[in-house]
């Protein structure tokens, strides 16, 4: 079925449509998490998992009904025009399976660079996502690591062609794709100019000239194409070239900045389905005569798992609208939402682990095949578009106009954008900078925002808020005295962590200022904001969360895993 679906597939929405309406579309197609037979089985996942089997079903199935639609700007034909809607259907696809959910949205990170080229070749792309066919990205190669700038892979351009050599590895889709966004030198001389991009459509070269390496057998998403494509004198079309000569690395670092918040969705619906396990077997085991989530210990844990889900979706929600609101602030917030949401839901599991103990490992009891795959698949997106490491390096990088001197924020635009009503204007690709000037707005607004959740959410939010804003001052202290020369210090990688941190806890205060009037449901008086807060200074040193937010959190949360997630967005239909 893959690659037959047409422009008229996906369901009609309207252009005016909140952002919730098509991903509750989307969550409907893909039918009920806790029953068999779905678009998306949970047994079925585990199943092809353990096989390290490719969700060929699934895929074509969601060809069919058109996500990839939404991986396409609207100026191209597609229906992208707020990076929420992909965001939360992505999120919603790998809350059922994380392996189907990276093998599909691999085509928006594969055309991302054409969407920030412009011109031409976003047009050839868009014809080929828009029809289903799988665009994989050839960016790094064996022994290279991270370092993109080392690249060996050759494109020689010349008037009447490109003629590509080299092996990119490991690569998702590499196989199974119908085309690949190349990375390759262009010049000998050195430098970031020395590094262009090149769209290779396979069904426009000889297939002669290209091979494979075998797929890689990898602890989490066993299923999904991760193998390698080798160039062997490869000619295609000089039109094919993606933006300027010599300007690929730029390309690529600007596109990371639109692909990392779409990734912390991979790590929320992992965090979804592990928590749902969790409430489940909690609600059902006994232990000394109780059942288990009646204990003080099982209670307080599953509480901070709820924290955690919240935490990574503020993040994520964040990250989403920050593209639109300040895309010149993103070569900073992509790098916070992309190294803090993977590590939240990696402690998640960490602890959930510990909670479930043999049956966290065990295939064959409810829930247990599909917590070990939702945790193992976790850790392997934490190393998307950068790991850990390399966002924590992006952050250092940021920390001097983080501390460069601004004008006081305004704390009304910075929360207009995470209004699900605000209406963006298109994907503002070329508004990306390498580079910030001033950092994140939202982190300079720390002392506004503890000031205005401080007296709304009683003595709790205040004093874990008040963590917070004193973390940030610590932090800006610390990073003020780290050396300037050579490279980073040890140091700096804390402060780099702990800022990411403090951001987590920025993120959750402006969600809750900005929706405390409109969330629904379970969440509708705010008394996550405590739970939430307090569990970020925990991680800031702080004490645990107290009896009170552990009662009020879970509380809800099992509320909520009674007619679906844990979540914030449900019932924000304004």
């Amino acid at each position: 079925m893959s690659g037959t679906a047409t422009r008229d597939a996906a369901p009609a929405l309207r252009r005016d449509t909140a952002p919730l309406s098509a991903a509750r579309a989307f969550d409907a197609f893909l039918g009920r998490r806790d029953l068999a037979g779905g678009v998306v089985d949970a047994v079925r996942a585990i199943d092809l998992d353990e096989a390290s089997a490719f969700p060929t079903e699934e895929i074509a199935a969601i060809d069919a009904w058109g996500l990839q639609r939404w991986y396409v700007p609207e100026k191209h034909g597609g229906r992208l025009v707020d990076t929420l809607d992909p965001v939360l259907m992505i999120r919603h696809l790998a809350g059922r399976d994380v392996t189907a959910a990276v093998a599909h949205g691999k085509t928006f990170l594969g055309s991302v660079c054409s969407w920030v080229a412009g011109g031409e070749i976003a047009e050839t792309t868009a014809d080929i996502a828009l029809r289903g066919e799988p665009i994989s990205w050839g960016l790094t190669e064996k022994g290279r690591g991270s370092d993109l700038s080392q690249s060996s892979t050759t494109a020689r351009v010349e008037a009447r062609e490109i003629l590509l050599d080299g092996t990119k590895w490991p690569i998702n889709n590499a196989t199974r794709g119908r085309a690949v966004t190349v990375l390759a030198r262009t010049s000998d001389a050195g430098g970031p100019r020395s590094l262009s991009l090149v769209f290779l459509d396979k069904a426009e070269v000889d297939p002669g000239t290209l091979s494979y390496e075998p797929k890689v057998a990898t602890h989490g998403i066993r299923g999904a194409d991760i193998s390698g494509i080798r160039f062997s004198a490869t000619r295609t079309a000089p039109e094919r070239l993606v933006g300027q000569e010599g300007h690929g690395l730029e390309l690529v670092l600007k596109s990371l900045q639109l692909t990392r918040p779409l990734t912390t969705a991979l790590s929320l619906g992992a965090a979804d389905q592990g928590l749902s396990i969790a409430l489940s077997f909690a609600r059902s085991r006994r232990l000394y005569g109780s059942l288990l989530i009646g204990l003080p210990a099982a209670r307080r844990t599953l509480a901070e798992a709820a924290a955690d889900t919240l935490i990574a979706e503020c993040v994520m929600l964040v990250g989403a609208r920050t593209i639109h609101s300040a895309p010149d602030e993103m070569a900073i917030v992509s790098a916070l939402v992309k190294f803090l949401a993977p590590d939240t839901v990696d402690a998640m599991f960490r602890n959930l682990t510990s909670f479930l103990g043999a049956r966290s490992q065990l295939v064959g009891f409810a829930g247990a095949g599909a917590f070990q795959k939702a945790a193992r698949d976790n850790r392997v997106v934490g190393i998307f578009d950068g790991n850990s490491i390399v966002n924590l390096n992006v952050l250092i990088n940021e920390l001097p106009g983080q501390l460069r001197p601004a004008d006081p924020p305004d704390l009304a635009a910075l929360l207009a954008p995470l209004a699900l009503s605000w209406r963006t204007s298109g994907l503002p690709a070329q508004s990306l900078r390498l580079v910030t000037r001033r950092g994140s707005s939202l982190l300079r607004a720390v002392p506004e925002l503890v000031a205005a959740v401080t007296g709304r959410g009683g003595a709790e939010v205040a004093a874990a808020a008040q963590t917070i804003a004193d973390a940030y001052r610590s932090m800006v202290e610390d990073a003020a005295a780290l050396p300037r020369q050579g490279q980073p210090h040890p140091r700096a990688f804390r402060v780099a962590e702990r800022l990411a941190v403090v951001f987590g806890g920025a993120c959750a205060m402006a969600v809750y200022l900005a929706r405390r009037d409109v969330v629904a449901d379970h969440f509708a008086d705010g008394a996550w904001l405590s739970g939430v807060l307090q569990r970020i200074a925990q991680r800031l040193g702080a004490q645990p969360l107290s009896r009170g937010a552990t009662d009020t959190l879970l509380d809800a949360a099992v509320a909520a895993h009674e007619t679906g997630v844990v979540s914030l967005l449900r019932g924000w239909s304004a």
